[in-house]
């Protein structure tokens, strides 16, 4: 009886698309192979690592940091990472190359980082991203009676109200807050209050005195990753990353990097740890046999993703009241959303959040400020009528985003209640010596707009208008509009054009 070869080679319809993000059969073999990759070029501006042209990158590698300076320790007082951002506060451009060709690129990070904050659950920022990035936007709700053994006799008939009503939010980090008397034994003599204050203070692992290693996602920095997952094997151009640091601080106004202890200043600049910049990098690598039947069947290869055009300038108060009108490009571009914020506090290293907010116009006591917004392009607004309405503003950015911000409507645009103090709301527990209004409300006040046609954008591109009252003076205004771009690797060369 004459015995048949049965092949084990998979066929072309048999061997999955090993390079989008997906699952695969689970059968597949997988390999992944780890490398802790030294930058080729590191500066306190600037830095760059170079992959290795084999396996197919994991979307999830990450690039760590950590910073030195701060290192005096006999005070209260803590610095850290603010806390919208993490370690993305040190992160202003990034972009991925191949060869000489830019395939992703973004301008401000940190500050588009603070927008994709809002999107996390509170859940995921206080159990992963207070570990892995730094991050610490949990927003809980705050009782007005938590025990605390250190109330004086002052405030002591306030707390007697109730023993479970929650009248405020709060950031909370899952720490039990500590009596603290700010300003009372430290070489800083500000004292807010003569009360000892319940507040709530970062963990030790946080405290950039430790000199504590965070990391970004590469997935975080390259949309294009979030949906692709570069096939090195298979292409013969060198894969490089370069990223610019937000610039050294030279005065305390001048800090973006790290926040600190409210009343508190820096000792020292802020400076990145050398031997800590690495880049970890998993290459993952399936059968040989069934990636070289992958290569030979996928010579040319095309990938859709999105990139960001980035838009910033400075407007005067003046220029919002009367009604901003501001062109963002995108001319000849299939843009699908656009995003804006303004940035007007300037605090230095005195804010929890840093300078990585969106503001609206200033808040009086129950009186909040109008924003009438609207996009033009194409001959057409967006909007047959102008948005006003804040809870409209809100649902816009969910309808952009197809995700719900998990943020306050204090957070978003300040209707509502955070905590003010201990003294005026006895149930309040402040964030090392911040409370909610402080440093928290109406500072996460970005406005969306989704772009439904698909249709490119014609020669005048695209047209912001913008109307704020009350804003509390000149802002820096940024815009970022997702663009459709289309990246083709052939027999290993890589190209990318805009849709």
């Amino acid at each position: 009886m004459n015995s048949q070869q049965v092949s084990t080679t998979p066929t072309a319809s048999q061997i999955p698309d090993l390079v989008r993000i997906g699952s695969v059969s689970t059968d597949t073999a997988i390999n992944v192979q780890t490398d802790i990759l030294d930058p080729v070029i590191f500066s306190e501006s600037e830095c760059r690592f170079v992959l290795d042209n084999k396996g197919i990158l994991h979307s999830n590698s990450r690039v760590t940091f950590s910073t030195v300076g701060d290192s005096k320790t006999d005070r209260l007082g803590r610095t850290f990472f603010p806390a919208g951002v993490g370690i993305h506060s040190l992160v202003q451009r990034a972009s991925l190359r191949v060869g000489t060709k830019t395939i992703c690129e973004i301008e401000d990070f940190n500050f588009y980082s603070a927008y994709e904050t809002n999107f996390l659950p509170p859940d995921a920022i206080k159990e992963r991203e207070q570990v892995m990035t730094g991050r610490m936007m949990s927003v809980a709700a705050s009782l007005q009676d938590r025990g605390f053994p250190f109330v004086n006799a002052s405030n002591s008939a306030s707390l007697s109200e109730s023993l479970t009503e929650s009248k405020s939010l709060q950031l909370d980090n899952g720490k039990d807050p500590t009596s603290v008397a700010i300003g009372t034994e430290i070489a800083f003599p500000i004292v807010r209050t003569a009360t000892p204050v319940p507040t709530r203070v970062i963990w030790d692992y946080q405290n950039e005195q430790n000199a504590p290693t965070f990391s970004i996602l590469l997935a975080d920095l390259f949309p294009f990753l979030k949906m692709n997952q570069l096939p090195l094997y298979m292409m013969s151009e060198q894969v490089s990353i370069h990223l610019t640091f937000a610039p050294q601080a030279t005065t305390p106004a001048e800090e973006v990097r790290v926040s600190t202890t409210s009343g508190f200043g820096l000792n020292n600049p802020i400076t990145l740890a050398r031997g800590d910049c690495q880049l970890i990098a998993d290459y993952i690598y399936y059968p040989q046999d069934m990636m070289e039947q992958y290569r030979q069947e996928n010579s040319t290869m095309t990938f859709s993703y999105v990139d960001y055009q980035f838009v910033k300038r400075t407007v005067q108060a003046t220029e919002y009241s009367s009604g901003l009108i501001q062109n963002l490009g995108g001319a000849g571009r299939v843009v699908n959303k656009v995003f804006t914020g303004t940035q007007v506090r300037s605090d230095g290293y005195a804010a929890l959040l840093q300078q990585y907010v969106a503001e609206g116009p200033a808040v009086s006591g129950t009186s909040v400020g109008t924003v009438t917004t609207n996009l033009k392009y194409n001959d057409t607004f967006l909007y047959p009528i102008d948005v006003t309405n804040n809870a409209r503003h809100f649902h816009n950015v969910f309808s952009a985003e197809g995700r719900v911000p998990h943020i306050s409507r204090d957070l978003y645009r300040g209707e509502g209640q955070l905590t003010t103090n201990f003294v005026a709301d006895p149930g309040s527990i402040e964030f090392e010596g911040y409370d909610g209004e402080d440093g928290l409300q109406s500072q996460f006040f970005y406005t969306a707009y989704r772009l439904n046609t698909g249709e490119r954008v014609n020669s005048r591109g695209i047209e912001l208008y913008d109307t704020r009252a009350t804003m509390a003076g000149a802002g820096t205004m940024r815009a970022w509009l997702q663009i459709v771009k289309v990246a083709t690797l052939r027999d290993g060369i890589f190209t990318t054009a805009f849709a």
